[in-house]
């Protein structure tokens, strides 16, 4: 059985139409408790995830496994 939405596009829009504006402590904060609230923290946080992607696929490619 495929996966639904249970939102459509519209239906988010609308919500986000509605939503209260940013704050200043309104930033993505990871699970390890690091705060993303400057472009060069995402930016790093960017690069960190790429080179595991990385380092997963050249695993995977010396094992034989698909990553």
């Amino acid at each position: 059985m495929p996966a639904r939405p249970t939102r459509t596009f519209e239906e988010m829009c609308e919500v986000a139409r509605h939503a209260a504006p940013r704050t200043p402590d309104d930033v993505t904060v990871l699970a390890d408790g690091r705060r993303l609230d400057t472009p060069e923290k995402v930016r790093a946080w960017v690069d960190e995830v790429n080179a595991e992607r990385a380092a997963e696929q050249a695993a995977a490619a010396v094992d034989g496994t698909a990553a």
